[in-house]
């Protein structure tokens, strides 16, 4: 939507510019009238301003949306207008980096835009569904519940990410600590033995002669093979902060076989507690659909929730067109068929959501406590054999001087 800029006159005969965002002059100078204000001068397309870029240590957290959001819904309940309440949140300190951010939105706002509007100029920190909900909320006169049930949900999604960061952080750990261990023992360690053992002429079997030489290789190119790794490092963090790569490499995650077993645990509470938070706050199934289309492609393949969403554009019923698609595991498709059926889906939704979290902790769980244990056999299994070759070596030589 392009935003026009204007200048008016007021009731005492000042001017005023701002701009506001319309699908056409005409829609703008009607807004401008019903603000009580003269048009001097026909609103023109304003160029669209550069998308706001973040530096590494200044981009808003999505816990600052969150406390914003909460903090806010307060500040309306309690009676404040919107303009006011952004002036007070732009000089709060636990919205963090979000401060300047809620500024412009102001300013936005001021200018007469909406506040739907001022927020759809960041997208990256103000979803399609965040925007569209305001939107129901500016329409309704129920923003500050809107708010409170956006801030509740997503504290709700913050903590369901907390638990799959510390599912993921224990075996990486291990592989990680595992990994600078056997690179210490490759480039410090083994090298002491290796002249001895050669210069007596052990008897080295297979498995020590190929830790040796990859020692050796390691201690000959140890500063090309730091540099190419700090170069690979700093080349993919870079490639990682385009949004078009990590959805694609999302993508290319979920189709491994552990991970598509995992997922429908992921999808099933991601879609249902969006779709319960979007039907409950007023939107129409098909554009709580549409918007939902956006949000799971991040989470895998867009096609089959694209698929099911032209099916219900197109007179199918949302249950029968959900079961087509196979997107979500079968018990969630038969209640929200119910859910459906009785009028009750977003309150079934969200039970749904409620069932499926629970049984995506208890995987976790279950695979946290194989994947630490397996993690750290394994390692016991690498570096307990190539002890028992080293000593195996040793007590060759130990024969041969004898």
């Amino acid at each position: 939507m392009p935003n026009y800029r204007y200048r008016a006159m007021n009731g005492s005969g000042e001017l005023v510019s701002g701009a506001i965002a319309a699908q056409s002059a005409g829609e703008v100078a009607r807004r401008i009238e019903t603000l009580g204000l003269v048009l001097v001068e026909t609103p023109a397309v304003e160029e669209a301003a550069p998308a706001r870029s973040f530096g590494l240590f200044a981009k808003p957290r999505a816990e600052d949306v969150t406390v914003f959001s909460r903090d806010l819904g307060l500040l309306l309940h309690a009676g404040a207008r919107v303009n006011d309440g952004l002036e007070l949140l732009s000089g709060d300190r636990d919205i963090g980096r979000l401060r300047p951010v809620v500024a412009e939105v102001r300013s936005h706002v001021l200018a007469g835009e909406t506040f739907a509007d001022a927020l759809a100029h960041y997208p990256t920190l103000f979803t399609p569904m965040y925007v569209a909900l305001i939107r129901v909320g500016e329409a309704s006169g129920s923003l500050d519940q809107v708010l409170e049930v956006l801030a509740a949900e997503r504290a709700r999604a913050e903590a369901v990410r907390r638990k799959l960061a510390e599912a993921i952080r224990y075996p990486a750990f291990i592989l990680v600590a595992a990994a600078c261990v056997l690179t210490f023992f490759l480039t410090f360690v083994l090298p002491q033995f290796a002249s001895v053992l050669h210069d007596l002429g052990a008897k080295i079997d297979p498995t020590l002669a190929m830790f040796l030489s990859l020692s050796a290789f390691l201690n000959a190119n140890f500063s090309v093979i730091a540099i190419c790794v700090v170069v690979v490092l700093t080349a993919a963090w870079l490639t990682l902060r385009r949004p078009a790569v990590r959805t694609a490499l999302v993508v290319a995650f979920t189709q491994l076989p552990l991970v598509r077993r995992l997922m429908p645990y992921y999808q099933a509470p991601l879609f249902c507690r969006n779709l319960s938070v979007l039907l409950g706050s007023g939107v129409h199934l098909t554009t709580a659909l549409r918007i939902l289309v956006d949000i799971m492609a991040t989470t895998g393949p867009a096609d089959i929730w694209s698929e099911m969403v032209d099916r219900v554009r197109h007179g199918a019923k949302f249950s029968d067109a959900l079961s087509e698609s196979d997107a979500l595991p079968p018990m969630a498709v038969r209640m929200l068929r119910l859910g459906d059926e009785t009028g009750q889906l977003p309150v079934l939704a969200g039970r749904v959501a409620e069932f499926y979290e629970a049984k995506l902790q208890r995987a976790l769980d279950r695979l946290v406590g194989i994947a630490g244990p397996a993690a750290i056999i394994a390692i016991s299994f690498v570096v307990g054999g190539l002890i028992v070759s080293v000593m195996t070596a040793l007590v060759s030589v130990s024969q041969l001087i004898g």
